[in-house]
């Protein structure tokens, strides 16, 4: 007998296959669960005895596994819509980057917010991806280009993946852009990203993997 709290009848179950197939569909199927986590699942025909007192009809809708959103800029601070309303009217994201929008004007905002700030609008991002079955986050840094900015997006990071339902796994996006500060002097800025906030991020247990944006209007492949 399966100990189980909760009987979830009447779906569909969209599954991994072994061989060649990537997909495959478990039709009429049931799913138990005990204290939030699946102990059981496969064709309702073959549901085992169990003690779930509670049962669940999902009307024959589709259950699928969590998804996985393996790239997102989910911290970060103000609101870019005037540079989409400049894109609708044809202007490149090259043009509005060297125009001082873009990355930079995100990383001016994100220095000027608190953890708190940064934490309640990455909650409110993540409630739309959570809605559409995401249950996996990859959160980039990338908006802050300075130490304390920098670790200060990956802390809320963490936060979220504590306190908010969802896995995250966190990337390091030092080499983002050129900050202001630096227009000057990049490469004292790429030895800054790479040997002092790197290390520093890494020793607070705040990074998973590290990422770089390697483009004409970013950084050389030499650089990365």
């Amino acid at each position: 007998m399966i100990d189980a709290d909760l009987l979830i009848t009447d779906c569909h179950v969209a599954a991994m296959t072994e061989g060649g197939e990537p997909y495959g569909a478990i039709e009429d199927a049931a799913i138990l669960i005990k204290d939030g986590r699946i102990v059981w699942v496969g064709p309702r025909a073959d549901l085992p005895v169990h003690k779930a007192v509670e049962t669940h009809s999902l009307g024959g809708r589709w259950v699928t596994p969590g998804l996985v959103d393996c790239h997102t800029h989910l911290v970060f601070g103000g609101d870019r819509s005037g540079e989409f309303e400049r894109r609708l009217e044809g202007a490149t994201y090259e043009e509005i980057a060297r125009a001082g929008g873009g990355i930079v004007s995100s990383v001016r905002a994100t220095r000027e917010e608190s953890e708190d700030q940064l934490y309640a609008s990455a909650l409110a991002r993540l409630e739309g991806l959570k809605a559409t079955g995401v249950t996996t986050v990859e959160i980039k840094s990338g908006y802050g280009l300075d130490h304390d900015s920098e670790l200060k997006m990956l802390r809320v990071a963490r936060r979220i993946g504590r306190e908010a339902g969802v896995r995250v796994r966190t990337s390091y996006l030092g080499l983002h852009a050129v900050p202001p500060e630096h227009k000057a002097d990049r490469a004292v800025y790429v030895d800054k990203a790479v040997d002092e906030i790197l290390p520093a991020a890494h020793a607070e247990g705040l990074v998973d993997a590290v990422d770089a944006y390697c483009e004409p209007i970013a950084f050389s492949v030499e650089e990365v």
